[in-house]
């Protein structure tokens, strides 16, 4: 399961703008970008490899044991980084997709998986995530052709940011819808996750 959970991996740059309302992801399904945001694609792998001041503060021995295996497609993000006003390295949204089903979570419990998530998100940040949200099929949240769907609000690896995250099944795999906000900027950039999230099409 933690594999599974590990599909949360983020933060900055590298790669191909788009402009659009309607944007068309790297994995195939379409998503309303709000007017306000860019889109851009990197592969945490690579960044990883160029990170060798360690700016991204992730524990990479920990990323690599837990992607060991992994295809390089499992790596790839897209990004939407806000084109004004905020600091885009941590207020930003994100997709990753993973080739799993997210019926491999749904045997265990709402509880386990929010302790899974929190146990590899401390590791990976190297330091102890608090858990401020939890939830298995949200109302807020179109589940449409997904099994299930589970939300998540917890620390983010910078100080002062959160992360909401939701995970959900797609065609292309099991996918991780994520936001990196700054305390004062996370109203705005759940609204917007919500907004990304709900709008996906295949």
């Amino acid at each position: 399961m933690k594999k599974i959970i590990f599909s949360f991996i983020f933060l900055i740059l590298s790669t191909q703008l788009v402009l659009s309302k309607e944007v068309r992801t790297r994995y195939g399904f379409y998503v309303d970008l709000p007017k306000n945001y860019i889109s851009l694609s990197a592969n945490m792998d690579d960044l990883l490899k160029k990170d060798k001041d360690n700016d991204l503060e992730i524990n990479k021995e920990y990323f690599n044991d837990m992607m060991a295996g992994s295809t390089k497609a499992d790596l790839n993000i897209e990004y939407f980084f806000p084109k004004k006003r905020y600091k885009a390295e941590f207020n930003n949204i994100y997709i990753t997709v993973q080739d799993m089903n997210i019926k491999e979570l749904m045997v265990y419990s709402e509880v386990e998986v929010c302790d899974a998530m929190v146990e590899n998100l401390s590791a990976l940040f190297n330091k102890p995530v608090k858990l401020y949200d939890c939830k298995f099929n949200p109302e807020n949240i179109d589940k449409k052709n997904s099994p299930a769907v589970y939300y998540f609000e917890t620390d983010g690896p910078f100080k002062n940011q959160r992360m909401h995250a939701i995970m959900l099944q797609m065609n292309s795999g099991l996918t991780s819808f994520a936001a990196g906000c700054e305390f004062r900027n996370c109203l705005t950039f759940k609204k917007d996750l919500l907004k990304i999230t709900n709008s996906r099409s295949e």
